[in-house]
């Protein structure tokens, strides 16, 4: 079986605009304060299996929010957010990008 594409991309500040956008889509609560506690944010975006996969590297791997942003489908997940302060957020992408690697 072949692995799907995972899109993986890190924001080191966001923007207010862009803020807005996600906090108009998530359902999580507490996600506005988490935002004013936390610069960084990584989106991924890949089957749900490898999503969920991810969150929970993720959250093993440094002090980092997790939360879906869904799309207009519900049996699809169509976004990964991953907010927490910058070292965290890499070290959170850098270990989902290696143990993905290795599943390949």
């Amino acid at each position: 079986m072949a692995a799907h594409e995972v899109k993986i991309r890190i924001m080191k500040t966001v923007s207010e605009g862009t803020k807005e956008i996600i906090l108009n889509r998530v359902r999580k609560k507490n996600i506005e304060e988490k935002f004013l506690q936390n610069s960084a944010l990584a989106l991924m975006h890949g089957d749900v299996c490898e999503m969920i996969y991810a969150s929970d590297l993720a959250q093993k791997t440094s002090s980092v929010e997790v939360f879906e942003i869904p799309g207009s489908c519900p049996q699809h997940m169509t976004c990964l957010g991953i907010l927490g302060d910058v070292s965290a957020v890499e070290a959170a992408v850098q270990r989902i990008r290696k143990e993905l690697e290795n599943s390949l």
